[in-house]
């Protein structure tokens, strides 16, 4: 198989089958530097959405991929980082359910859900899935360590918004950390805090 750039896998997802994923940001480009992160500590905090690569060159790869491999059960906008800062995700997306007829999906931390722009650019996916991983501003710099001018009061905002308006599903992603977000008290606050997300799976 050709080496790629921006594709990765497909690798076995117990929620996805087979995710063939699509990575359209340098490596550990966030405006989150999550304590949990697989990939470390984020080296490049950026709150700016920027075309980092040309969505064609996304594509003929996909293309590229889709001549010598099968079709995977989905493919999954991903990366080493936060896909939503991808100022070409509206094309991108759309490119890619113009070329497979598996499902779409966007795996995000959920801050520019808010964001009008990219509310309208997610509508090419059929499944997004955000993170919600606080309860509290505290637990949020704790736990997500954010970009300085990301607030929790205005992400869980744009999360509630975006889920009473999205007409696809929506899968929402909650870590649960060891010693700090796993007691009984914590539990109860995500409980409350859910009954403003309208959800399709947890």
């Amino acid at each position: 198989m050709d080496s790629f750039r921006y594709l990765y896998g497909p690798v076995p997802s117990r929620r996805l089958g087979a995710s063939l994923g699509v990575s359209p940001i340098p490596p550990k480009t966030c405006n989150y530097s999550c304590i949990y992160c697989q990939l470390g500590r984020t080296s490049r905090i950026q709150t700016r959405r920027e075309m980092f690569f040309p969505v064609e060159d996304i594509l003929v790869e996909l293309d590229r991929y889709l001549e010598k491999a099968p079709v995977p059960d989905a493919v999954t906008v991903v990366g080493e980082g936060e896909p939503t800062l991808y100022a070409g995700l509206g094309r991108l997306l759309e490119g890619i359910r113009s070329r497979v007829s598996v499902p779409v999906v966007v795996i995000t931390n959920g801050a520019l859900l808010g964001d009008p722009g990219v509310a309208r650019e997610l509508e090419q996916a059929h499944i997004v899935m955000p993170s919600l991983d606080a309860w509290d501003p505290e637990s949020f710099r704790r736990i997500n360590r954010p970009a300085r001018s990301i607030f929790f009061d205005e992400v869980l905002e744009g999360l509630q918004t975006f889920s009473r308006n999205w007409r696809g599903q929506l899968w929402l992603e909650i870590m649960l950390l060891a010693g700090i977000g796993d007691s009984p008290e914590v539990l109860g606050k995500f409980r409350t805090l859910l009954k403003g997300i309208r959800t399709d799976r947890i």
